[in-house]
């Protein structure tokens, strides 16, 4: 006799794999009620379609947590079984939804009415009601049949294996579709499995996949076997594979019991009644593990050809994936080179168009963060006529030369020619970090400037913005940027040598006054400030006439490179005229000028010329001017020529500024 109860209300949460558990109350509820077990699982498939579009429909973002769940009715009476499935979403108008063919359904992804028909066969009656926009409620039953005889108990098992597999079928055309298009194989093998459990009518299951590189199995999938907690990896023997590869049918249980003790140390008995390799081409793809039935005290064997066509169908999506995945991969790896390609010509042509060699440091650094995101970035070129390499400024606090001896690192790039890529200072043995603590990654690059294995400069590259660490493949980008700076250096030292002055190597007169009138224009449009240094040598023409030419050359020579070598990269040292010369000092006000003059003036009063057997100390005057807005290139240069006369007419080996700045 049918059990007394009548009636079952449940609220289902919205949320995943939560349709099994619903599954559990019908298959318990009908059971009680006398169904037999081919009319439970008709009602079964039917209950999870009609599940699912109620999840789906259901609101998802609001505070009431009552009206994102599922509202579920079973009731019982005159051998009918009655499901009310509510929803509270927007509702939909299941009359214009287009009823589907299986054979349309091999040609397409299209999936909206599968689940409406699937209700209608598998039931002896459905009805939809939709309220927009406040809900959807579905409303279905079904018979108890009388006892049937052999022959009708037959035929009605295969009316179901045939309803079964049709819907299967249908739902992972979906889910492979659905797989082709996105980047995440876990959702759409959970949802063919969550599919499949229902449908057979099993409490729980995982799916492993293979992972060929580290020879394991990884648990992507866990539906309530807790697998993924319990035994997320587990190591494959190689003699497993190819026992796994031999066996023709899906199921290989007694194989992996005995092969991997850590699946039956963490399985208890019970937990596990089947497990199906998924295989496509003889290529293993993973397992799939099925847990016991909602109805345990039946006997009812699997349909292991059922059950193998599906396990074909789950490898055939995951090795779909894969090649989508790696044909993903690789046009995006194409679409990644292509802009790298056309960014580092975009570069080439802009570092290729700077002529002044102070100026380009500022353009490659400006590449670098446009492109690579560096935060840190510093760049040394090499000056032959000081036989060093100095360091451009770029307001980090660095010294203005580089020295070998304290940085192993530099002299080990120069040394080898070869560009260096650590990726984590902590694992580095060759060298000493001791400047690690100033920057926020532990990966940095530095990469020589060769042209005719002649190191004209190098670049150092650390702190990329986001997680900070430079990456292998940053560092490929980072050589093919440049690869483009040796040249446009030669160049710029060839530019350097047509406006330099022969004997000091400092520029020319004209140069000068042709940067300067740059500079005002720059300082008109962006508000910075300019100032200039004159500087004289207040006892050159003496020192001519007791120690000759020879002699007042020498002076000039040291006196130029002192000046060169204490003032910034990017200041611009000249040649003025005969004993004098000017240095442009661009975003610098008169206190920054009397600073670098200081500096100055303080280095030529401890400096010796030595020419042949003769020494001698020289004297020099500077004077200082800040740009105002109001003066032309003309009154600019006037006022320091005006300054540095008075200042040596007063004696000389002093420091004038100008009063009205």
């Amino acid at each position: 006799m049918p059990s007394m109860v009548s009636h079952l209300f449940f609220k289902l949460a919205n949320e995943k794999d939560s349709e099994l558990e619903a599954c559990e109350y019908l298959d318990m509820f009908a059971k009680k009620c006398g169904f037999a077990a081919e009319t439970i699982d008709e009602m079964r498939l039917a209950f999870i379609e009609g599940l699912i579009n109620a999840k789906e429909h259901a609101p998802k973002d609001i505070p009431d947590g009552s009206k994102r769940d599922i509202h579920v009715a079973l009731t019982y009476a005159e051998d009918l079984i009655q499901i009310q499935i509510r929803d509270f979403g927007k509702g939909f108008d299941p009359t214009v939804v287009e009823k589907p063919d299986i054979r349309k359904k091999l040609k397409s992804s299209h999936k909206r009415g599968w689940g409406l028909m699937l209700m209608e066969r598998l039931m002896d009656g459905s009805e939809i009601s939709s309220f927009p926009p406040s809900g959807t409620l579905i409303h279905m039953v079904k018979k108890r049949l009388a006892a049937a005889t052999p022959t009708e108990v037959d035929t009605m098992r295969e009316h179901k294996r045939i309803e079964r597999l049709k819907y299967i079928l249908s739902s992972f055309i979906d889910l492979s579709s659905f797989l082709c298009q996105s980047k995440n194989l876990q959702a759409g093998l959970r949802s063919m499995l969550r599919i499949l459990l229902g449908t057979l009518g099993v409490s729980r299951g995982a799916i492993y996949t293979f992972e060929n590189a580290n020879e394991s199995l990884d648990c992507l999938v866990d539906i309530k076997l807790r697998a993924n907690a319990r035994l997320p990896q587990v190591k494959i023997p190689q003699k497993l594979f190819e026992k796994l590869s031999i066996k023709e049918d899906g199921e290989v249980t007694d194989i992996i019991r005995n092969e991997i003790t850590a699946f039956k140390e963490t399985f208890k008995e019970g937990e596990i009644e089947h497990i199906y390799v998924l295989r496509t081409d003889n290529q293993n793809q993973g397992l799939l593990i099925l847990g016991s039935r909602f109805r345990k005290e039946e006997e009812e064997m699997f349909d292991n050809e059922l059950l193998t066509t599906i396990s074909r169908n789950i490898s055939s999506a995951i090795n779909t994936y894969r090649l989508m995945q790696n044909l993903r991969d690789a046009n995006e790896a194409l679409d990644r080179r292509v802009n790298e390609l056309d960014s580092v010509r975009e570069a080439s042509q802009t570092i290729s168009s700077e002529l002044e060699i102070e100026n380009l440091p500022f353009t490659v650094e400006g590449i670098f963060r446009s492109i690579m995101n560096i935060q840190k970035f510093s760049m040394a070129i090499f000056d032959p006529t000081e036989n060093r390499y100095n360091i451009c400024q770029n307001n980090r606090g660095l010294p203005p030369t580089l020295d070998l001896w304290s940085s192993p690192v530099s002299q080990h790039v120069i040394q080898k020619m070869e560009p260096l890529y650590v990726p984590d200072v902590k694992r580095e043995e060759r060298f000493a970090f001791t400047r690690a603590r100033n920057y926020a990654s532990e990966s940095f690059a530095v990469i020589p400037i060769i042209v005719q294995d002649e190191v004209l400069g190098l670049v150092n590259l650390s702190d990329k913005d986001g997680n900070g660490q430079l990456s292998a493949r940053d560092f490929e980008l980072a050589q093919l940027l440049c690869s483009q700076l040796g040249i446009a250096i030669k160049n710029a030292n060839l530019y350097k040598r047509g406006i330099t002055d022969g004997l000091t190597r400092l520029y020319t007169n004209h140069y000068f006054k042709m940067r300067l009138s740059q500079e005002i224009s720059r300082v008109r449009r962006v508000k910075s400030p300019l100032s200039i240094v004159m500087a004289g040598i207040d006892n050159l023409e003496s020192l001519l006439e007791k120690h000759g030419q020879g002699f007042k050359d020498a002076v000039l020579v040291k006196v130029g490179s002192l000046i060169k070598r204490i003032i910034r990269f990017n200041d611009l040292p000249c040649r003025y005229e005969g004993d004098k010369f000017s240095i442009i000092l661009p975003d610098t006000t008169i206190e920054g000028a009397m600073t670098a003059a200081e500096k100055v003036l303080e280095n030529i009063r401890s400096m010796i010329i030595k020419h042949q057997e003769t020494e001698e100390k020289v004297q020099v005057t500077l004077a200082l001017v800040q740009f105002k807005i109001n003066m032309t290139i003309g009154q600019f240069i006037e006022t320091g020529e005006k300054l540095l006369l008075a200042a040596q007419k007063e004696g000389g080996d002093r420091i004038a500024a100008d009063s009205q700045n």
